[in-house]
């Protein structure tokens, strides 16, 4: 049963059965409930402990009109809703804005570390605050791994995209001293039409340094957004790069497609809670599921097979049907159009498809619209 549910869950839980019914709501919970039991060892919490940023990333999703930032006690009392979903291999990702820039970050990751038992945590971070000191520290409190933004091998470029002169310097140095304390380091860059056409000498620069790199699809954020890859021969071939940049990373990659039955990861493999607390599917995402400040996590979670916009958002796209890819796909990413149009049904603005004919698991990476 749970492995039928594995293959089929999205029909299951979001296509065939309607809500509306009780019925058909205890089935639909069921169905929930036994996928969350599946997905136990591949689960991670997104928490944007702060929307305040030293940078002005030209890319960044984060809404700076209004500081605001979780307390402490709020983030330990979470950490410890979390220890009690007894989920056993779950993650927890430390985001911005620039989370270094809380006085009690060290704290954070050690309480996230040692009383929650979270398996994993990593920090995201723009790495320009980082000492020799600070690296020391925060590999003794228990951080796992740390991912550092870098935009390109190239400083004018970097600099321009974080608005900040002398950002990349701080960057690159900051990767020197993590790799120093023993923490394992990854570079983290969006590819957009400033660097697309880099991505090679990007990987080359990070590994001289001693890293390793991840990439992600810029997430179109405006209508004629001129940060996005305007050819779609390039942006397909940025993708199929990605994909096959090394054996390792393709196994892993097509492990959680084959595993979701989804590109993107949104609730599926992931959940977002930003700085006032609102839990999301995903950072890039304004779909609100709920507050932590006014229930706990698990009842945001349990009651979100209901939610009628996340279940649009995470079905399949009818256009996509007849797509020989559509249980591996699944639609890409619907941030776009979400945000945008308050649009969850169609599927990735970036998809060249329906794609008709067969396309091996070697090849994916030539048609995949979106990859995380």
């Amino acid at each position: 049963m749970l492995n039928f549910l594995r293959k089929n869950y999205y029909r299951l839980l979001y296509k065939s059965v309607e809500p509306g019914g009780k019925i058909q709501d205890c089935f639909r919970r069921a169905c929930f409930k036994l996928l969350n039991i599946y997905r136990n060892k591949d689960r991670a919490i997104k928490l944007q402990v702060t929307n305040k940023c030293n940078l002005r990333c030209k890319d960044c999703y984060c809404q700076f009109e209004k500081d605001s930032s979780l307390e402490k006690v709020e983030i330990c009392n979470l950490l410890d809703q979390l220890k009690k979903l007894r989920y056993k291999n779950l993650s927890l990702h430390i985001l911005g804005g620039e989370p270094l820039l809380r006085s009690d970050i060290l704290e954070i990751i050690s309480y996230a570390k040692k009383q929650a038992k979270l398996k994993q945590i990593l920090l995201f971070t723009n790495g320009t605050f980082i000492t020799n000191r600070l690296a020391r520290e925060m590999e003794q409190s228990g951080l796992d791994a740390a991912i550092v933004t870098l935009h390109s091998h190239r400083e004018e470029i970097h600099d321009s995209m974080t608005q900040s002169n002398g950002s990349w310097d701080k960057a690159v140095s900051g990767i020197k001293f993590l790799i120093n304390s023993g923490i394992p380091t990854y570079s983290f860059t969006v590819f957009m039409s400033c660097n697309v056409g880099h991505l090679r000498e990007i990987e080359n620069f990070v590994k001289h340094l001693g890293a390793k790199t991840l990439y992600l699809p810029y997430i179109k954020q405006k209508e004629n957004d001129s940060l996005c890859v305007g050819n779609q021969y390039e942006f397909q071939r940025a993708i199929e790069w990605t994909f096959n940049k090394s054996n390792r990373h393709k196994r892993i990659l097509l492990e959680m497609l084959l595993t979701r039955g989804k590109s993107c990861s949104a609730f599926v493999h992931h959940i977002n809670i930003k700085s006032d607390g609102t839990v999301t599917p995903c950072p890039f995402l304004n779909l609100n599921l709920g507050n932590i400040k006014e229930e706990k996590i698990y009842s945001i979670l349990n009651r979100s097979y209901k939610n009628k916009e996340l279940l649009d958002f995470l079905s399949t796209p009818q256009e996509c049907k007849g797509c020989s890819l559509v249980n591996i796909c699944g639609g890409g990413c619907k941030a776009f159009r979400y945000n945008i149009y308050h649009d969850a049904k169609n599927k990735d603005e970036n998809c060249a498809g329906p794609h008709k004919e067969r396309i091996s698991l070697e090849e994916l990476g030539s048609y995949m619209p979106y990859l995380l």
